[in-house]
């Protein structure tokens, strides 16, 4: 008598996982006042970091109203643009850059670039290429501009951070120091 393996080729919770990632669709949308509370929402997670890191400079986590009147008004400024991603209607992360204009100087040449001011992802939503597609639209921004080059800054705790953006092909050119007075 043959004997047969009935082995299942995955587990049954791989399957599971599987089929959730199938329906969670995501979809991308520029941001307008519709999204101000998703926005002021989803930045509490960097702003957490970020004030672990420094409470002295950062201001920990609120009310929300005072983030909510920032978005509205540099949701105002025609240079910003703001776009957040949402899966299954939830929001799941957000991106802010702005386009920046630097004239001729005595120093430096004129220079026109996208600064990324901010990229957040819900924890629990990383590692799904959501912080690419946020990237991917402010890309596709640069090309319709007609602008070649990009800038950001990240705090030097911040190492996830510089996985990601070096994953997008950011390369380091600037380095910032700061020291107190003794």
């Amino acid at each position: 008598i043959a004997s047969l393996d009935f082995t299942p080729l995955r587990s049954v919770k791989q399957v599971s996982i599987s089929c959730k990632r199938l329906y969670m669709k995501m979809k991308i949308v520029k941001a307008s006042n519709s999204e101000i509370q998703d926005i002021a929402k989803l930045n509490s997670f960097g702003q957490r970091i970020h004030n672990e890191s420094y409470p002295d400079i950062f201001k920990p986590i609120g009310d929300d109203s005072e983030v909510e009147a920032y978005v509205k008004k540099i949701l105002k400024q025609e240079s910003n643009h703001l776009f957040v991603a949402y899966k299954n209607d939830v929001a799941v992360g957000y991106v802010w850059a702005a386009i920046i204009n630097r004239p001729d100087s005595a120093f430096k040449y004129h220079r026109r670039y996208i600064f990324i001011h901010q990229i957040v992802v819900h924890e629990k939503y990383r590692k799904q290429n959501i912080g690419k597609s946020l990237f991917k639209e402010i890309e596709n921004i640069a090309n319709g501009e007609g602008i070649h080059h990009f800038e950001l800054d990240s705090w030097a705790f911040n190492t996830d951070a510089h996985i990601f953006f070096k994953k997008l092909g950011f390369a380091t050119y600037n380095i910032k120091m700061w020291r107190k007075p003794n």
